[in-house]
Parts: structure tokens; sequence; C-alpha cells
């Protein structure tokens, strides 16, 4: 064997062992690891010299090439755990894969022989080329990595291309080549051409409210166009304010000194993970407020104006009780959170500001707590509209998504599985425990708020059924509702030292008053603020006096 064919034999040996340690490392399934073995052991027998067995070995090693790929696939496709496999091959560490099985096969496609033979192989390489490109732009599509998915479309177009001078094609394949290729070329310079228009015309206005029923009624387009917008800016926003936990126990946290936006409002992360500006490092004679809470006390404000409930508290604190000491309302609030997550951050981030005063508005996100008491409805959330590298592709996705979801099953409910749990004995219940007991411990005092939203019980139903559109489950919501509020009730009468706020009057099962189902529109934030100035009065006029 001639010194040159011996190198590219062992560079195919190694190729080939990489790919199957590589698909047992990351769990494929076992076919996969034979299917790869197989092709890399046909692939490495067209290296052998005429005389040693090639003249009839050579048609197999062909059919043993595409029986080992067909297997790979199939393997996948038939796996138990297939979702996630394909999944997982959006990763880069597959994609690495898929151009390594081409590797082995290229030698094969460009060596001597037969040109029937040399033909087959030429297809194999270009079909694991083709995946990883494919896998390629699937990834940076999913990613929204819009460099990587355009330099991925250029090398399907460099690879589309290639087939016309490796492959004899016919008319119809040709034609059909071409036109993939117009399509690739073309769709960068639409969407170019789509983000320049979109460029001209305003985003949608916050003041125009669409966000009301009223509006969205006289103006169906005008909502849809309004809620796609805002939630992508939400999506936004998290990306520029939110980070990995460190200690790898929280999700996620907010990212200190950051700053973030959400349509027009924009606004800061101080550098002790909070909303809002930098807190002194000594608290010297300040009265402390701390308002924990979700992404409902964080604040999804929406213009530069807008300011979320604990800065207008801070205001109306200043303003109405002209308190001899300072007075500072710390917004804790963090998105997606709840209760059990905000006490995991009490003794590392809350204590170290030493309170005088926590308020807990806690509510929807950890309703889940409550389905041992509250039958669980089994809805489907209204998809997201995610960012795309290219807008066109990203609009397409999404109107398929709502298609989909527009054609889904009605919610269902899920029988009750014996008699119904008391609500005291909930999940929920037992972490307004842990936290009343925290306060108590600490000489903190506490403020419980019952949780206001959008409809309630006594809501017309096409008021209900207009916030089903993003919230599918809002009719057991607003049951589970009933169900937080009275836990909250019945704590703080049984703990005289906790302050009850009811937020409800004047602003649960007023819509006005919401850009959503929770979230607070401008006049809920300053509601909200009332509400809790109102609750808290007779305690911080005792305290500040002090």
């Amino acid at each position: 064997m001639r010194p040159g064919a011996l190198i590219v034999l062992l560079v195919q040996a190694l190729l080939t062992g990489v790919a199957v340690v590589m698909s047992v490392w990351t769990g494929m399934p076992a076919g996969a690891s034979v299917g790869l073995g197989l092709l890399g052991v046909s692939a490495m027998a067209t290296a052998v010299p005429p005389g040693v067995g090639r003249n009839w070995l050579g048609p197999w090693t062909s059919v043993g090439a595409w029986a080992g790929t067909l297997t790979v696939l199939g393997s996948l496709v038939l796996a138990s755990t297939t979702r996630a496999t394909l999944s997982s091959l959006l990763d880069g560490y597959y994609l690495g894969l898929a151009w390594i099985v081409a590797a082995t096969v290229f030698p094969a496609a460009c060596g001597k022989g037969r040109p029937s033979l040399k033909g087959g192989w030429r297809w194999l390489a270009m079909t694991w080329m083709m995946l990883g490109a494919w896998a390629w732009l699937g990834a940076s599509y999913v990613g929204d990595r819009r460099g990587a998915f355009l330099a991925g479309l250029l090398v399907v177009v460099v690879l589309l291309v290639s087939c016309h001078f490796w492959f004899r094609l016919r008319t119809p394949v040709i034609v059909a080549v071409n036109t993939l290729i117009l399509v690739i070329v073309g769709l960068p310079v639409l969407d170019l051409g789509i983000r320049w228009v979109s460029s001209l015309r305003a985003d949608p206005d916050p003041g125009k409210q669409y966000y009301l029923y009223a509006v969205a009624q006289r103006d169906p387009a005008a909502f849809r166009r309004w809620w796609n917008y805002y939630m992508s800016q939400c999506h936004q926003a998290e990306r520029q304010y939110l980070t990995a936990d460190p200690d790898l126990v929280l999700s996620y946290r907010l990212r200190p000194n950051s700053r973030g936006h959400i349509v027009r409002s924009v606004f800061t992360i101080n550098s002790r993970g909070f909303r809002g500006p930098e807190i002194p490092a000594e608290k010297g004679d300040a009265y402390r407020i701390v308002a924990l809470g979700e992404s409902t006390t964080f604040g999804m404000t929406l213009t530069p104006e807008d300011r979320p409930w604990p800065e207008l508290l801070e205001d109306l604190i200043r303003d109405r009780l002209k308190p001899r000491r300072p007075v500072e309302v710390i917004n804790a609030g963090v998105p997606g959170y709840v209760l059990g997550q905000n006490l995991h951050r009490f003794p590392t981030e809350i204590l170290p500001l030493k309170p005088d005063l926590v308020i807990s508005y806690h509510g929807i996100n950890a309703f889940p707590d409550l389905r041992a008491a509250v039958p669980a409805s089994l809805g489907t959330v209204l998809p997201p509209y995610k960012e795309r590298p290219l807008r066109l592709l990203a609009d397409a996705e999404y109107r398929l998504k709502l298609i989909w979801f527009r054609h889904r099953p009605a919610p269902r409910h899920n029988p009750r599985h014996g008699p119904p749990v008391n609500p005291m004995a909930t999940p929920y219940a037992r972490l307004y425990g842990q936290l009343i007991q925290l306060a108590r411990t600490n000489h903190i005092r506490l403020a419980l708020a019952t949780y206001s939203m959008a409809v309630n019980r006594d809501s017309a139903p096409d008021l209900i059924k207009f916030y089903e559109q993003g919230y599918p489950s809002a009719k057991w919501q607003i049951q589970a509702n009933l169900v937080h509020n009275a836990i909250v009730r019945q704590l703080a009468a049984q703990h005289p030292e906790v302050c009850l706020v009811n937020t409800q009057p004047h602003l649960d099962g007023e819509p006005d008053k919401f850009i959503d189902l929770v979230h607070f529109a401008p006049a809920g934030e300053q509601q909200m603020a009332e509400t809790v100035f109102a609750a808290l009065r007779p305690l911080l006029e005792e305290d500040l006096s002090r």
C-alpha cells in the first residue's frame, strides 16, 4: 500500500473512532454507534488495494456505508428518547459529528474506482455534509445567532453549487437545485427589505392602550400586533438584565450593574441586583422598606414616565408623611420568581439590607402550589414570539404556532383524586408561614398583600375570554387567586404582628388598570401604591415618629 493511501486509511480509522466515541459519550442510541462504525469501516474498505479483494469488495462497501447511514438516522427516529436526541443535535457538539462522518467518507468519493461506485460515495458524502450544514442552520436559528445563520446559508449554497460539478443532474433536478439556491440567497435580501420597512414604521404606541379590552375589540389586528411586540420586548429585555445564578440554586438572577428596556421604558439594575438606584452600604438613620415579589413588583413599565409601585410608594410616604428621617423603598421583585425563591434570597440578599419592613406581594407564579386545593386546568400558554436570525422566518414560525394554538383542544380540568386539601396545608401556605417566621426571628415588620388580577369571578365571560388569549388557564387562575387570598387573610388573622394589605378594592377586576392579566398599567401601579400606603399608614406614622 502506498504511503499516501496508508495515511488516508489511518485518518479514516481515527475519524471513525472519534465519531463512535462521541456517539457513546452523548448517549445516542446504540444503533447510531453501530451504524457509525459500519459506515467508517465501509469507507476504509475502499482503500484496500486491487488484488486484496477490492474487485469483489467494492460494491459492498457502498451498500454497507448506506446501510450504516440509514441505521444512524433510523435509530434516532425509533429510539424512545427521540425528541431529546433530535433536539440535542442542534448543539454544535453534534454538528461536528456530522462533519467528521463527511470527512471520513470524502476520500472514497474522490478516490479512483468505477464511476458508478464513486457516484454513490459522492452522494453519501454530500448527504452528510448537507446534514451538518442544515443542523448548523437549525442551531443558529434556534439560538438567534444571525452571523452563524448567514454563514450556514452560504455553506448550503456552496454545497448546492458543487452538486452541478459533482453529479450528472437531470433537468428537473437542476431546476430544483437552482430554485433552492435562489430561495436561500433571496431570503436574507428579502429579510433586509422587511427590516428596512419596519424601521420606517413606528412600533405600536403604548399610549394608545392597545392592550385594553375595549380598544382590542375595535381593532383586533392592532391588538395582535401589540401583543407580539410586547412579548418580543419582554423576552428581549430578559436577555439584557437576567443572568445565570452562580450558586446554581436559583435558575437565574438579575444581572448587577445592567440596563434593560421594555417598549420605551429604560430601567437599571444596581450593583446589588435590585431594580432602581444604588443602595447605600450604610443604612444610617434610614427607614428601609423592601418590596418582595414577582414581575408585578419589579414592574413591567412601558414608557419613560411609568414607574413601578415601590417607587411610587416611596414618593407617597415622603410627600404625605414628611418624615424627619430618610425613607427608602427597595424594589426586590424578580420576574418569574415564586415565594420559595425569594425566601432563598432572604438570608443573603434581604437581611443584609437591614430592612425595617418587608412587603410581600406574591401570586400567580406559584399558583401551581395550590393544585391540591383547586382543580388544575390543563390549558396551554399562548406561544411567545421569539427572535430569530431572519425576521421573515420568525414571523412565519409565529403564525404557524398561532394556527396550532387556535385549533388546540379546549382546556380541560384534572379530576380530583380524593377530597380537596385544606388550603392552609398547601405548599403556598407553608411558604408564607416560613416568611412570617423569618420576619419574626429577625425583628422585621411584615405586610402580606392579597393578589389582584384584571378579571375575577364577577367579570363578564367575554372579558375573561379576552384574557385567555394570553393566559389560557385564566378561569382556573381566578379560582386559585380566591384560595390564595383566603390563605393570606387567614395567616394575617392568626398572626396579629402581620399587617394585611388588601389590594383588591379599586384594583382587582378592573381591566383598565392592567396591561395583561396581572401586570399593572400606569393607573394600576398608582392604585397599588395608594392601597399599600393606606394600609401601612398607621404603622409608618408610629415607626417614623420615633
